[in-house]
């Protein structure tokens, strides 16, 4: 019980951390999406890392070296995929907003990203364990789905003119979601949910290179750290390429040197920071969970994301002025993701 209060406690401060990161985008003056996420992330997977790891883990780079190609490359390719999932949100973001966005995507996230660990441990833990588990996930995606539901209400609310005025420049982040551009960027929320679950797949599949830290006598928690490693870096050249790509074209990368532009960089960098404790307690977190961590680990470090974020998103006034039937659809939403995470929970008891 101990373990299970310590893990949980944990990963509820990586929630907090992570479903404020989005709020970023909101507070930007001179920066465009990209420039703020590319900034942001660069802090949160090089800069802030490299400290923390030298500090805790000693021989850390030696247990890179050692675990071989063929592991790190897989985890450096699931992080890839979670920074190809990072710049997709931060599009769906901008056009979807807070509310709608964190609830379509990690709704979708925690199906993915506690199935597969889930699978990967099926002999593992009792059949009772198991099937619990299963409705959990069933109910969350049943709760994403009601999700998705909020936001076409809330759609179907847009006035008339909101369709014909031009959206304002993304550097503003501010919210269009009416017609075309709200079905792409629920299309675009969807695809991101799937990737983002690739931080967890990373995590999970990283496990040897934690027993080799452990191995040289390292302290075990602090050896979770050494399963993000490759898959920062994975997630940092995604995002080279694609949004450091954009900001190529548009040239906005001159942004970083426009006139009074250092208080976008100060926020964007301490978002690296909360973005980097969205993380690492998680990961600590999970060990303390045991076989199931990854699985249910997960799936309460996102919905309880999600109730930060839903939070924010109205008490920013993203869905002031919509009907109490969408609103109410959307808390609805979120009460069915909380049970499941509760029945998550059980099964961890189970296993």
């Amino acid at each position: 019980m101990n373990h299970l209060v310590i893990g949980f406690g944990l990963i509820l401060v990586a929630a907090v951390s992570g479903g404020a990161f989005g709020l970023q985008y909101r507070t930007m003056r001179r920066y465009t999406v990209d420039n703020a996420a590319l900034l942001s992330l660069f802090f949160a997977t090089i800069v802030v890392p490299l400290i923390a790891i030298n500090i805790l883990l000693p021989g850390w780079f030696g247990v890179i070296k050692a675990a071989g190609f063929k592991a790190n490359l897989l985890v450096f390719v699931l992080g890839f995929g979670w920074g190809l999932g990072a710049t997709t949100y931060s599009y769906s973001f901008s056009i979807l907003g807070m509310a709608l966005a964190a609830s379509v995507l990690k709704g979708l996230s925690i199906a993915v990203g506690s199935g597969i660990p889930l699978f990967r441990h099926w002999h593992e833990v009792p059949l009772s364990a198991r099937l619990v588990t299963l409705c959990g996930i069933v109910m969350l995606l049943v709760g994403a789905g009601i999700a998705g539901k909020a936001g076409i209400l809330r759609e179907r609310e847009a006035k008339p003119e909101d369709e014909e005025r031009p959206a304002k420049p993304i550097a503003s982040c501010v919210i269009k979601c009416s017609g075309k551009i709200f079905w792409i960027g629920l299309f675009v929320c969807l695809l991101s949910g799937v990737l983002s679950a690739c931080a967890n797949l990373g995590y999970e599949y990283a496990a040897p290179l934690e027993k080799l830290a452990q191995g040289i006598g390292n302290v075990d928690l602090w050896a979770t750290l050494i399963r993000w490693m490759p898959m920062y870096w994975g997630g940092i050249s995604a995002l080279l390429v694609f949004q450091g790509g954009n900001m190529l074209r548009r040239g906005t990368w001159r942004n970083y040197f426009a006139p009074g532009s250092g208080r976008d960089f100060a926020i964007s960098s301490s978002m690296g920071l909360v973005h980097f404790m969205a993380q690492i307690p998680y990961g600590i977190g999970a060990f303390y969970l045991g076989t199931l961590g990854t699985t249910v680990g997960w799936g309460a470090n996102i919905g309880m994301a999600l109730i930060v974020a839903a939070s924010l998103g109205f008490i920013t006034g993203e869905w002031k002025g919509v009907s109490k039937k969408a609103t109410n659809t959307l808390c609805t939403s979120i009460g069915v993701l909380l049970v499941a995470i509760i029945v998550l929970a059980y099964a961890n008891t189970l296993a």
